[in-house]
């Protein structure tokens, strides 16, 4: 269960596709990819499940201590929205005392009397759609699926890591994006509108604090502004190490040289 406020929320969220939350919910994925239902709050909100989907995966913020993102895959937005109060025989769906976490668990059985509730069928449980244009192999599997908790050769292995990383000053990343604006200094894209009216964009540090940069590093010239899909070419492209200019820096991604003015 994640709580999720459609509007007016404090935290960086993309309702469908992202999710901010504390760090202190980061052992609740354990599991991955995880079925999830959005639960409103009453305070601000409707007080109503209102949709269904999968965190595929989660990450740290590294611009704001103590939060993480997770990615969502799958969303569904419930055809009917579904009261706290709702729940067939009378009663609430859930307790009080649970829905002091954010985050939480749901029993199995209460995930999908939600899910059914809002009119969706829950993907846990739904038949594998075949595709004639399938290979006849993987009709057969899908086919024979065995449903959650049984071994299958479609069945995802979880493994799970503990990953330490350095956490730099937001004071440095927030001056970066109030003086450069909002666009990409790679693509040159704007970022995306958000609810409240401002552009969506992100950061990166040049040099990584693992590889015991200079101390300088930690400076705005050593900072620049990206867009969600720049931001993960430059860490996981063929990207060459920053070689300093007189305006900022020059990298080579994928055999393509960009400038990027930092001074």
């Amino acid at each position: 269960m994640l709580n999720q406020y459609r509007q007016g929320s404090g935290y960086k969220d993309v309702v469908g596709r992202l999710y901010h939350f504390p760090k202190r919910y980061l052992n609740t994925f354990s599991e991955l990819p995880s079925p999830f239902v959005y639960y409103e709050p009453r305070e601000g909100g409707g007080q109503v499940y209102f949709g269904t989907g999968k965190v595929s995966s989660v990450y740290e913020d590294t611009e704001d201590v103590g939060h993480a993102y997770a990615e969502i895959v799958d969303y569904e937005a419930f055809p009917a929205q579904v009261g706290f109060y709702s729940k067939p025989g009378g009663g609430t769906w859930e307790t009080a005392k649970t829905m002091r976490n954010s985050v939480r668990r749901l029993k199995k059985e209460l995930f999908e009397g939600i899910v059914q509730a809002g009119g969706v069928v829950s993907s846990e449980a739904a038949t594998p759609e075949v595709h004639e244009s399938m290979p006849e192999t993987l009709q057969s599997e899908l086919r024979t699926y065995p449903g959650p908790g049984r071994r299958s050769p479609l069945v995802l292995r979880l493994i799970k890591r503990i990953l330490e990383s350095y956490e730099r000053p937001s004071v440095v990343t927030n001056y970066v994006k109030r003086t450069r604006g909002d666009s990409c200094q790679v693509c040159g894209m704007p970022g995306f509108l958000k609810r409240d009216g401002s552009r969506y964009c992100e950061v990166h540090h040049l040099f990584h604090l693992a590889n015991d940069p200079p101390a300088e590093c930690l400076s705005p010239e050593y900072v620049v502004v990206v867009c969600a899909n720049c931001h993960r070419r430059m860490h996981y492209a063929d990207v060459t190490t920053p070689i300093s200019t007189s305006e900022g820096w020059k990298v080579t991604i994928d055999g393509d040289e960009i400038r990027l003015r930092t001074r």
